[in-house]
């Protein structure tokens, strides 16, 4: 079955003002009719709209029988219907469907020992969730902290892009090593938007908007706390979280005495249906979410924290509150998931004593280095429905090559505090740097560059050390290995 956009109110390539910002592409809504293949039972596909679909849209489709799975920028909508509706009167721009590109994780093909984790989109049955893997020919992974709708899988990397392709599958992420190696670990379902989630093949957008000098000056303010820990300590965790963003990032955050003020992130410890559209689960299920900042949420939602008040909250162990909002305030701040495994803003974290080299690029991408001059204020150039020429190739694009040659193997086990990692590395100009990270939040730079080695803190439990080297260009490659100490 198709669904044919005749007799609607579509924009030609005359007049298109919006495009679509993924991570793999930039869709201009350049063409004056659409037709779009419904595959049956949960056909998953993109609608974008003259204008931001609001409250009365969004009604109208469920009205139509079309279930919202996701918001997408620019004006669009992730959707899913059984049979092909009618959208006469809905002022549709463009439809289409997301290609296997499009949910492919950077970085993917240096997953280590090729287990993966697979996100399906929201209405996707667990049966059909198996089969699609089955066809596929993945084998799932007992991983028992993960989200709903979120498998840990093995399989050949060469048949990823197939897997990729299905249109039940929503996302492909390199697993992280506390995944496969079954450590308690916290999850995050993502950001959030108005009009729906934010999916993880979304472009982030710039952040916070600045003002006229180019500043960006944000506050926070408590709606609620928790009762499980002592009040002081709540605040003093939630502050600590936000002044390690500030030790990075050129903006500032201070205490508002309005919680709906605008640029104003509003913190509240809810249960259940509290307010939005995105009710907590109760223990041990989703810890928290977060709303993307304005303008992509309109204030004064924008930006908001909420924290399930039903789970058991800590200080320094176990359901760890500063761990918590740091990750929920890169969200706050702008920022999506990350693809790198250890980093603060990888969908699934454990407890964290501060950001990582990755976590630190990317807010610095948004509002430039702590202590640097203010960021200009962002001009938006005009949009053209003609795709732009491609930039050109930048001098030095090649990774670095990062080999570990002592350990032997990926998993190892210990009994000491430290443990001696050694290697090489090369590139095709020259290796700057070798950095190495750990999950537990230690960081440090290796002796040496072409032969390096590090010996590095470990705590009892398991451990995943990241060894990356960079060069001068700011490429990086790396490799990881899981080092358990008795």
């Amino acid at each position: 079955m198709k669904l044919l956009l005749t007799g609607l109110a579509l924009i030609g390539a005359a007049t298109a003002q919006n495009a679509i910002h993924l991570k793999s592409r930039t869709i201009l809504a350049e063409r004056t009719a659409q037709t779009l293949e419904i595959r049956g039972e949960g056909s998953h596909y993109l609608l974008q709209f003259k204008a931001y679909p609001g409250p009365e849209v969004r009604s109208e489709l469920a009205r139509r029988r079309v279930r919202i799975l996701g918001y997408v920028p620019d004006f669009t909508l992730l959707v899913t219907s059984e049979n092909p509706p009618t959208l006469r009167g809905l002022d549709v721009t463009w439809v289409g469907r997301l290609e296997g590109a499009d949910k492919t994780s950077p970085g993917l093909e240096a997953a280590t020992a090729g287990v993966y984790l697979v996100l399906f989109h929201a209405d996707v049955s667990e049966q059909a969730r198996r089969e699609v893997l089955a066809a596929n020919r993945f084998e799932i992974l007992p991983s028992p902290h993960l989200l709903p709708g979120q498998l840990l899988v093995f399989g050949d990397p060469a048949t990823l892009p197939k897997l990729a392709e299905a249109d039940q599958v929503a996302y492909l992420f390199p697993a992280s090593v506390d995944l496969f190696t079954g450590q308690s670990v916290m999850g995050c379902s993502g950001p959030l938007s108005e009009a729906g989630p934010i999916a993880e093949y979304v472009q982030i957008g710039t952040g916070w908007p600045r003002d006229n000098l180019g500043n960006v000056a944000l506050q926070y303010s408590f709606r609620s706390i928790t009762t499980k820990i002592d009040e002081s300590t709540v605040k003093g965790e939630i502050e600590r979280a936000f002044r390690e963003w500030q030790r990075y990032g050129n903006f500032t955050l201070s205490e508002g005495a309005k919680a709906d003020a605008v640029r104003t992130i509003a913190i509240q410890f809810a249960r259940g249906v509290h307010g939005d559209a995105y009710p907590f689960d109760g223990l041990h299920g989703v810890l928290a979410h977060t709303f993307y900042p304005a303008p992509m949420n309109s204030e004064p939602v924008a930006g908001d924290m909420h924290l399930d008040a039903d789970e058991d909250w800590h200080a320094g162990n176990d359901t760890d509150l500063f761990s918590v909002v740091l990750h929920e305030t890169g969200h706050a701040l702008g920022l999506g998931h990350s693809s790198v495994p250890g980093a603060v803003m990888y969908p699934y974290y454990r407890f964290s004593s501060g950001l990582t080299d990755d976590d630190i690029a990317g807010i610095r991408n948004l509002y430039s280095a702590a202590g640097m001059p203010p960021i200009a204020p962002p001009v938006a150039p005009p949009v053209t429905p003609v795709t732009p020429p491609a930039k050109p190739p930048l001098s030095d694009t090649t990774p670095p090559a990062l080999r570990i040659t002592s350990p032997a193997t990926t998993i190892v086990s210990t009994t000491s505090s430290f443990f001696h990692v050694a290697g090489t590395s090369s590139d095709n100009v020259a290796v700057s740097v070798v950095k190495w990270s750990t999950s537990n939040g230690d960081t440090g730079v290796a002796s040496g560059i072409t032969a390096w080695s590090a010996d590095i803190p470990i705590l009892i439990g398991t451990t995943a050390v990241t060894i990356r080297a960079y060069d001068a260009a700011g490429n990086s490659g790396w490799r990881s290995i899981t080092i358990t100490r008795h």
